[in-house]
């Protein structure tokens, strides 16, 4: 069987789908990667050979600059999620409706909530418009791809909206592949995800319409998930659970890390793209490590080069004593000696950190992120925590707690052995296998 992937340019996205991605590699089936060029050494390092596609677009760029033009309202934002969404991303219901105004005041009422509606809809979608052009862009590529090797299978994420023009042309089965709670279906934009055909914007329906292919709520047959239960949301149709095996990339695995700690060791993390995408001022390692080396612990700090600079540069040069300062060195050789980690809330990192069973302090700033922060602390495995906490008792209150704390560090052992009592991830591949 042929089984092309096309991930997410983005190696937290990219890296969650490598264990399927071997999976079918080692049950024999021939297997491609098509994907952006962000990811191609991603995918070649992971052992893969790669197709680019949709090289004209830089996804990075764009959403750089869609995070600067709209700075102002990152603290407004992140105010209303805490205030008004933080229990549904917890459970995933809907809020209740507001009681009904009066009758002399519904006519007036009504149109400034479709005024309103209409605001949120528009400013919604410009949130998703990079993912549009990322569509556009990689169409014609991606089913070039499809229709030269004619694949069986088409596994991929879901924000490649150009996924199932590939698997439409090719005449194969599309299942997606999900890196973490899956947000983009409960906010309820996103094409391919559940966003009926008539509500997508007009340029990706123009290029459905250019390939034949018409515009429909769902095209995967299945939802591969590496997220547990406690982490997700109940909205996902035909969901395929899947044994989340941490891969983070390689890397060297140093001595030290093997040998017996003296102290609690607390890993801290700022992923890949934090600070990329939403500014300096979001990188926030400077504070935790300077909150961190007051507690008695030993701390390690991996980062990327990038970040590793900045944090140079903010620190003078040198770390408080206690403090290692790590690049190029994967989660996954790290986590099972660690105690606790801080990290930035990201999907693919926090479920590297579950899988081991490490109690977790997420600090976002981002709605991501804050998704990923909520759902941890629901679980009972961690807290969440947003940037201007960083610096103050509630962030060492929260460290303390991680470490300290029987009922967080038994949540945090109970989601490991949740991930763990998932299907392998061969045993899933057989069962897609068995869908062609």
């Amino acid at each position: 069987m042929k089984v092309l992937f096309v991930p997410w340019a983005l190696s937290g996205h990219y890296f969650p789908m490598v264990p399927l991605v071997w999976a079918f590699r080692s049950a024999g089936h021939e297997v491609r990667v098509a994907t952006q060029p962000g990811a191609a050494e991603l995918v070649k390092k992971s052992g893969m050979t790669v197709a680019e596609v949709g090289t004209g677009y830089d996804f990075i760029a764009d959403m750089r600059e869609m995070f600067a033009s709209s700075r102002s309202q990152l603290p407004m934002a992140r105010g209303i999620i805490s205030a008004d969404l933080r229990k549904d991303l917890r459970n995933g219901s809907a809020r209740p409706a507001p009681p009904a105004p009066p009758a002399e005041h519904q006519a007036v009422a009504q149109q400034r909530a479709a005024q309103s509606a209409k605001e949120l809809r528009d400013m919604l979608y410009s949130k998703i418009a990079p993912f549009v052009r990322a569509a556009v862009a990689m169409a014609d590529d991606v089913v070039a791809v499809a229709e030269a090797w004619r694949p069986d299978l088409v596994i991929s994420d879901p924000f490649v909206m150009a996924a199932p023009l590939a698997a439409r042309r090719a005449d194969a089965v599309l299942v997606h592949s999900l890196w973490g709670p899956a947000l983009q279906r409960q906010i309820g934009i996103f094409p391919v995800s559940g966003l009926p055909g008539n509500l997508w914007p007009a340029d990706l329906v123009r290029v459905y319409q250019k390939h034949g292919v018409e515009p429909q709520s769902e095209f995967a047959a299945a939802t591969v998930d590496p997220c547990p239960d406690r982490l997700q949301f109940p909205v996902i149709p035909n969901r395929m659970p899947v044994r989340y095996v941490p891969y983070n990339g390689t890397g060297d695995w140093p001595d030290w890390v093997l040998a017996p700690a003296t102290r609690p060791r607390v890993c801290v993390t700022w992923g890949t793209l934090t600070t990329v995408l939403v500014g300096e001022d979001s990188f926030k390692v400077p504070g935790i490590v300077t909150a961190l080396a007051g507690m008695g612990v030993e701390v390690v700090v991996t980062l990327t080069a990038a970040d590793r600079d900045r944090l140079d540069a903010a620190s003078g040069g040198g770390v408080p004593e206690g403090v290692r300062v790590v690049t190029g060195l994967p989660l996954h050789l790290l986590l099972h000696s660690c105690d606790a980690i801080v990290h930035q809330g990201g999907g693919g990192t926090m479920l590297t950190a579950a899988s081991f069973g490490v109690p977790q302090v997420i600090v976002s700033g981002a709605m991501d992120q804050l998704t990923c922060g909520v759902k941890l602390e629901a679980a009972g495995a961690g807290r969440s925590l947003g940037w201007a906490d960083v610096g103050t008792s509630e962030f060492t209150d929260a460290v303390s707690a991680v470490l300290s704390d029987d009922t967080v560090r038994k949540s945090a052992a109970d989601l490991r052995e949740e991930i763990a009592a998932q299907p392998s991830p061969a045993a899933v591949a057989d069962q897609i296998a068995q869908m062609i």
